[in-house]
């Protein structure tokens, strides 16, 4: 390791001393000696070093921060070495602005994580600890704030909860089906118990098979809690801080005021494929023929007509549902029981 001969400076230039410079990749050694001749070593890492003015044959060197500290070495080698030095700095470590954006990335990380692990993990939490009692309580008062929107079927409603009753599907909550004079192609739950079915939907229909089957879906999603966690999910940096203190009525209070979301609530792949194959389920267990699944999805996907689908667009991947469905249905299908005919045909002759 080379030695060179400079001039090191403390405070002010007045307390100037001669000294002895060695330079490694990590810092640059000062040998001193103090006011009774005993040595003494002061290190300057790169990191906290600055070039001063320039200066012939050599270089100025200074220490950030205080007290001020100076170094001159007038040697062209040193003053090479330093340039080198300073340079590997530049690259090494981050101007402030770098670490500044690069601290936000970190934690806007970190937030992106919260809301797609450990929220919806807290709404699927909050959903299941729910009471029946409680969810069937709030969703009622969610369906009152949502259902004053739409014009109520007082015959076709009747008619569908006979229907669904003929189904003979069995549910911890009270399922009840509304259809209200909508021209969309639309149905959804309402945690707790509560079915909207739009007429556009319903004429669309031809079989009495393809009511069963969506009844049966919407129904899994009541039974399985999809709808209330999903919704709570969606609600996520409010549910997160009630569960956080506790708040329960705060949430329900929050589901109440987005009600309206609803009719237009998605869900994922894995919880609609949870629902069609637990509402074809039910379907098996009552001897209904469960190739309504099928026969709703290609109504579904052929499109066309004066109303969109929006339970299509809320609803996707009808080929690949079909498929699996197509795979669990038996061989030979039932055929539909008579009072679901019945009804089915009442049910058509009043919307035409």
């Amino acid at each position: 390791m080379k030695t060179f001969q400079g001039y090191y400076s403390y405070e002010t230039p007045d307390h100037i001393q001669g000294a002895d410079i060695t330079v490694t990749n990590k810092r640059i050694e000062i040998h001193l000696k103090d006011a009774h001749g005993n040595p003494r070593i002061v290190h300057w890492y790169w990191e906290n070093v600055v070039r001063g003015e320039e200066r012939p044959g050599g270089c100025v060197l200074h220490h950030t921060g205080l007290p001020l500290q100076t170094l001159i070495v007038p040697n062209g080698e040193f003053a090479a070495e330093a340039d080198t030095q300073l340079k590997k700095k530049r690259r090494t470590f981050p101007t402030a602005w770098v670490t500044f954006f690069t601290t936000g990335l970190i934690i806007l990380g970190l937030i992106v994580a919260a809301f797609v692990w450990i929220v919806p993990w807290l709404a699927g939490k909050a959903a299941n600890a729910l009471p029946v009692e409680y969810e069937v309580s709030m969703g009622e008062e969610a369906y009152k704030s949502l259902i004053a929107d739409y014009k109520i079927l007082p015959k076709q409603t009747e008619q569908v909860n006979t229907f669904y009753k003929q189904m003979g599907v069995k549910s911890p909550y009270p399922i009840q089906i509304t259809v209200v004079d909508f021209d969309e192609t639309n149905a959804f739950a309402v945690p707790g118990g509560h079915i909207v079915v739009y007429s556009g939907l319903l004429k669309r229909m031809q079989h009495p098979e393809e009511l069963a089957a969506l009844l049966a879906h919407e129904s899994s999603h009541v039974n399985l809690r999809h709808t209330t966690r999903s919704l709570m999910q969606s609600l996520g940096t409010f549910t997160a801080v009630s569960l956080i203190f506790g708040d329960v009525t705060g949430i329900g209070a929050v589901l109440v005021e987005n009600a309206s979301s609803l009719k237009n609530l998605e869900y994922s792949r894995r919880l609609e494929k949870e629902a069609d194959l637990n509402g074809l389920s039910m379907l098996k267990n009552q001897e209904i023929p469960g190739n309504g699944f099928v026969l709703l999805f290609k109504t579904l996907g052929q499109g066309g007509g004066s109303a969109p689908s929006e339970w299509l667009s809320s609803h996707p991947d009808l080929e690949r549902r079909a498929e699996y469905v197509q795979e669990k249905l038996s061989n030979p299908e039932p055929a539909v029981p008579a009072p679901l005919k019945a009804t089915w045909d009442q049910i058509r002759a009043g919307l035409k």
